[in-house]
Parts: C-alpha cells; structure tokens; sequence
C-alpha cells in the first residue's frame, strides 16, 4: 500500500496523534513519498502509547488512541 504525499498527509491530519506524526516527519525533513504505511503505522501506535504513559485524555476532540 503505498499513499500520494496529498493523501498521507490529510489522513494524517485528522487526528491528533497523526498530526504529531506528521509533525516528526516534517520537521525530520522526510519526504513524505517515501514512507512506508506500515512505517506510518508504527509511529501512530508509539504516538498512542506514549499519549496513554502520560495520562492524554483519549476522549478528547481529535483523540485517535
């Protein structure tokens, strides 16, 4: 499976663990082309989990965890 940057980018936006996802890869300077769904993946479960360590509010507005 493989995502245009356009289509990665607003189904990353639509959450607020996915925004910091796609934050990291922005500020890494990753061309957002040549990242992988599953690599997408592992940051939105390790996103979650360390939302879930510190106590985010999973229930708020935009939650994804």
């Amino acid at each position: 499976m493989s995502f245009s940057s356009n289509e990665l980018e607003q189904q990353l936006l639509e959450t607020s663990a996915g925004q910091a996802v796609y934050d990291s890869l922005v500020q890494a300077n990753v061309n957002l082309c040549t990242v992988s769904a599953e690599m997408v993946k592992q940051m939105l479960v390790a996103e979650c989990k360390y939302r879930q360590t510190i106590g985010y509010d999973s229930h708020s507005a935009m939650a994804v965890c």
